[in-house]
């Protein structure tokens, strides 16, 4: 699965929940907590997952396209 099989708004949501998981760990503070769990509620709730026959497999194929530090498509 490549990262045009997912919705743009999907990605950029998977990248912003690592920058708020990196950021609640260098900052472990209340508000830091509640903004990555705001944004893990976003990514959970999103409407592309309703037609997922295997959620779990393209949960992992979503988070290993944005990984940071994954090789990204030139062409996106």
């Amino acid at each position: 699965m490549s990262d045009t099989d997912f919705p743009a708004d999907l990605l950029d949501l998977q990248r912003r929940w690592y920058e708020a998981e990196a950021a609640w760990a260098a900052d472990p503070s209340e508000e830091r907590r509640v903004g990555f769990a705001g944004v893990g509620g976003e990514l959970y709730f999103h409407p592309y997952w309703a037609g997922m026959e295997n959620r779990h497999k393209a949960a992992m194929a979503l988070k290993a396209a944005v990984r940071p530090g994954a090789a990204q498509d030139p062409a996106a």
